[in-house]
């Protein structure tokens, strides 16, 4: 479908498949731009190549049309999984004016060296290719780690280091560029995490008093076993006072566990959670041995944060504020390396699809695969409900919800917390809260024809109709 004469940015047309149509929107989009491009090389086509626009500036690594080899510095072409991005299109439209023969059929790219590289075209995978030179001993290589097709195991990333100094030595021209290392040392560290905490705890619980393994707290030991497992979570919930308590023991763990630590920030919404925070992490200071800065997101706005800085561990207790791709705190927390996040809201039924997979890239930018194809996909389940089975299945890995049963199993031993008994759960509901479970309780009576019945009956007679 267009409007006008251009695609549709929403709508899918019906004779493309929904990769096509995304390739020919970034080829629209860099038609219209206004960028540069500079030849960085005395190749006649493929090479380097430096694209510019009023916002920024990109290397691009062009190597054919549409080939799993080419590479862009921008965030759009490594996890849009279509192995192309406006800025390779603007490339290939450069070249098209200036180089007769466009797709340029029966040509391709050999450089003389082999290379590893990160191909990001269906999904990221660490690849050899094999030049014309030491052809027979770079195959021999590739047939010892690679599968037939040039791929590496993730069972051989840790053998990464090694492979490169074999390949080295065969040829010093052989490459290895640096997006591979920074992918491998991400599977890496999360696959060393997930070793050392299930040979910690082979139960699949960690002990809530933090000596043994409790019967009454069983539910609550394994929510927070798989919120250490997966290195960050999306929790979904109402607020409680004991709930802190979990995120309390969930900083020890973490911290615990790190070799390399980093600074950790709670970020909460406004100065009095600031204090409620800190009363309670203050139970756990004989355990946390790094600082955690309890910080409303005003403070946190203030910080002097410089990009790159590293994080071990972030919190943000309501992620309602990051559905916003631009918003200041969302912004903010990009600037930081985390290396556990976990973000906090207390319903999902308001989210739109873009607004979810905002908040979701922050987690980390390829958790939900590419974003048009999450959309896409999943409108149509939209509003989400609280429940693990009605999630896309991308979430559900990484998605917990605290139930009311789970509030209640939170209240802490006599002694561990200021009250062994829960407060009802209404007192503990601020006024939004409670127009926020007004409304999604309206919601599913709306949803549900009998309910709806009901509900105009009860209505019509309070109003003195009947």
């Amino acid at each position: 479908m267009k409007l006008g004469n251009r695609l549709s940015n929403k709508i899918c047309p019906d004779n493309m498949t929904i990769e096509e149509w995304q390739v020919a929107l970034r080829r629209e989009n860099a038609r219209e731009s206004d960028f540069t491009v500079e030849h960085l090389d005395k190749n006649r086509i493929w090479g380097d190549y430096l694209v510019c626009s009023t916002t920024g500036r990109y290397r691009v690594a062009f190597r054919g049309v549409q080939s799993d080899r080419n590479f862009c510095s921008c965030l759009d072409f490594r996890t849009n999984g279509l192995g192309t991005c406006k800025h390779l299109e603007a490339v290939s439209l450069f070249l098209e004016e200036h180089v007769p023969g466009y797709p340029w059929a029966g040509l391709s790219y050999a450089a003389e060296y082999s290379s590893i590289y990160v191909s990001y075209k269906g999904g990221r995978s660490i690849r050899l290719r094999v030049g014309d030179a030491y052809r027979a001993e770079y195959e021999r290589l590739k047939e010892k780690y690679f599968s037939p097709e040039g791929i590496l195991p993730e069972s051989n990333y840790h053998l990464l280091e090694q492979i490169c100094e074999e390949a080295l030595a065969i040829s010093s021209s052989f490459r290895c560029y640096e997006d591979v290392q920074e992918f491998a040392e991400e599977c890496a560290q999360l696959s060393q995490w997930k070793t050392e905490l299930s040979s910690a705890y082979p139960e699949k619980a960690i002990p809530w008093d933090k000596k043994q393994i409790n019967p009454a707290y069983s539910e609550v030991e394994h929510l927070l076993y798989d919120l250490c497992l997966n290195g960050f979570g999306f929790i979904v919930g109402l607020k409680h006072p004991f709930y802190m308590h979990l995120l309390a023991r969930l900083v020890e763990e973490v911290y615990q566990g790190e070799v390399e630590r980093n600074k950790g920030y709670i970020i909460v919404g406004n100065e009095t959670d600031v204090l409620l925070w800190q009363s309670i992490l203050l139970q756990y200071s004989e355990y946390i041995h790094l600082p955690v800065q309890v910080v409303s997101q005003q403070t946190f706005l203030k910080q002097p944060i410089q990009q790159g800085a590293k994080a071990t561990f972030v919190y943000v207790n309501d992620a309602d504020c990051l559905k916003e791709w631009k918003n200041p705190v969302s912004l903010a927390i990009k600037r930081l390396e985390i290396k556990h996040l976990y973000m906090h809201v207390e319903t999902l039924q308001h989210f739109t699809p873009v607004q979810l997979s905002s908040i979701l890239q922050h987690i980390n930018p390829f958790i939900i695969g590419p974003f048009y194809k999450f959309i896409h996909t999943y409108r149509p389940m939209f509003p989400l409900r609280e429940r693990a089975d009605f999630l896309p299945p991308e979430m559900q890995p990484f998605t917990f919800f605290v139930t009311q049963v789970l509030l209640t199993a939170l209240v802490l031993p006599s002694g561990d917390a200021p009250s062994s008994a829960p407060l009802p759960v209404e007192e503990m509901l601020t006024p939004e809260t409670r127009v926020t479970k007004f409304l999604s309780l309206l919601g599913e009576i709306l949803d549900d024809p009998k309910s709806t019945e009901i509900l105009r009956e009860r209505i019509a007679r309070g109003a003195g109709l009947r």
